[in-house]
């Protein structure tokens, strides 16, 4: 009986082990049916498979003009929409078309459509079976200006609130003002640049900026006396190889290091001076027996209000500060450490300056205007910018993207001297008419500058109204003009005779609407 029951077993389970082979063969039979089906149907298909993406955009079932058509509505409406640029209360707007944003469509059309169609006939059934389960998303190529992209963070970064001020020192008469550094925040800046590149990608709209709380560097006494100190410097002229040199005064602490050491030292104060003394050169230009300095290399006039005083006076004094400037080659021009700071000490008065887009008064008001001169007049020099900011807001004695704006403290107008000669710079403001002129040498090749300035967007302004009972009814008065906004881009143009040489992006400068204020009866 057991024996009986044992083969009735085996015999069962010799059955089972029989059907296995069965069961394989049939499982290899229906997918090789499957492949064979999904081959005779991909036959003549010219369309994209399915479950296939680009940057998250599908393009399944389409065919390439089809996908393409898809992805070029799809793509200019994400970048044809600003992204919000955030931090605390300031805020500003970037628009993709300002880098000169754009994907690679025709190269991912070709990956899209190569998805099955690369391999043997095995392994293409194979991706045909699994794009069922499996979604194909390809991260196009993009391109965009580095340039454009670089100077529009540059400009964030000096707008953000609360920056970080570095301690800084300027000459004035025979004094040296040394101001300590304030603590503050600084931009990421290359944390910047992914997150406006992955908002694009992305279509994000709105981003934070990544700002970092950072101290302010300590004074470095040691550092700024070896700046200042220079024994003083005969002028001389050589002639093969051309060559002159400008005489220099020498210039000391009229006190000791570890004096100046111990005044900056005292926490209750932010600013000291330090005396300084002078060794004129034996030798001048003058006893040189040359006009050096007879060629006139760019000129640069704008317009003011001589009726304006107290806004002519901050132009006529920055003028004669900077006026008869002479930098050798390699020299780099401050204007903040050449004018100085901007105070009723230093001669400075009362006038209108821009604040949070309305006009206000502030000391030293207008004298962006001389900045701004000088700038042009640089420019149309070919000389190196090595520091310019644009103003909030458009100014009416340069055109758009030729202005520079100035604060003491924080932000600079810096050029250097990139000719192989000493450069002079004449400054006057007379009669309503500022002038400045770099005069030098005359060099073998002397270079041509033009701008082209390029309007990305014009910005419409609001217009707010303030009600008063002195106003008489039925009439209404401007306090405040509006001014359009604007974006634009700013390249220079360098031309040798008729032939140009070089066309470079200078600036992306971006510029905020000013507001109307209408007085009325209430």
């Amino acid at each position: 009986m057991r024996d009986r029951l044992i083969r009735k077993r085996n015999n069962k389970k010799n059955k089972v082990i029989s059907f296995v082979p069965v069961i394989i063969a049939a499982i290899i039979i229906a997918f090789l049916f499957l492949l064979t089906f999904l081959s005779l149907m991909n036959i003549g298909n010219r369309k994209i498979i399915n479950n296939v993406y680009i940057n998250g955009i599908s393009v399944s079932s389409l065919s390439t003009n089809e996908a393409k058509e898809k992805l070029e509505k799809e793509f200019e409406n994400n970048l044809s929409q600003e992204i919000s640029i955030n931090f605390e209360d300031y805020t500003t707007t970037f628009l993709p078309a300002e880098i000169n944003f754009s994907y690679d469509i025709p190269s991912s059309l070709e990956k899209a459509y190569s998805i099955g169609r690369t391999g043997n006939i095995l392994t293409n059934n194979f991706t045909l079976l699994f794009s069922a389960f499996k979604k194909n998303n390809i991260t196009p190529s993009i391109n965009y200006d580095t340039d454009k992209l670089d100077n529009i963070i540059e400009n964030i970064s000096v707008e953000i609130p609360n920056l970080v001020i570095e301690p800084s020192y300027y000459i004035s008469n025979d004094e040296l003002i040394v101001t300590k550094g304030t603590d503050g925040n600084t931009l990421d800046i290359d944390k910047t640049k992914e997150l406006l590149i992955s908002a694009i990608l992305n279509n994000e709209k709105n981003i934070t900026l990544p700002v970092n709380k950072v101290s302010a560097q300590e004074v470095d006494i040691d550092k700024i006396y070896s700046e200042v100190y220079c024994e003083p410097q005969n002028a001389s002229v050589t002639k093969e190889p051309y060559s002159v040199s400008v005489e220099k005064q020498g210039v000391d602490f009229a006190i000791s290091v570890d004096e100046a050491k111990q005044l900056i030292s005292n926490p209750d104060i932010t600013e000291i001076s330090i005396p300084l003394k002078y060794t004129d050169a034996e030798i001048t230009v003058a006893d040189l027996g040359e006009d050096i300095f007879g060629y006139k290399i760019s000129s640069f006039p704008t317009k003011y209000d001589a009726t304006n005083t107290n806004r002519a006076t901050n132009l006529i004094l920055a003028c004669e500060k900077i006026n008869g400037t002479v930098l050798q080659p390699g020299e780099v021009f401050s204007f903040n450490k050449v004018v100085g700071e901007r105070t009723t000490k230093n001669g400075f008065k009362d006038a209108i300056i821009y604040s949070d887009g309305e006009l206000d008064y502030g000391i030293g008001g207008g004298i962006c205007q001389i900045s701004s001169t000088l700038y042009n007049a640089v420019l149309f020099a070919n000389l190196d910018i090595v520091e310019r900011k644009n103003h909030s807001m458009t100014v009416n004695y340069v055109p758009i993207g030729q202005d520079a704006t100035v604060s003491y403290g924080s932000i600079d107008f810096q050029f250097k001297n990139s000719r192989n000669y000493p450069i002079k710079i004449v400054a006057t403001a007379n009669s309503g008419i500022i002038t400045i002129s770099i005069y030098g040498v005359k060099e073998e090749q002397e270079y041509t500058v033009s701008l082209d300035v390029e309007t990305i967007e014009k910005i419409d302004y609001d217009t707010t109204y303030e009600y008063s009972s002195q106003i008489p009814v039925g009439q209404e008065f401007v306090k405040q003009t509006g001014k359009y906004g604007y974006k634009c881009s700013v390249y220079k143009i360098v031309s040798l005779g008729d032939k140009e040489i070089s066309r470079t992006l200078l600036s992306t400068d971006t510029y905020k609407p000013q507001k109307a204020i209408i007085q009325k009866h209430p």
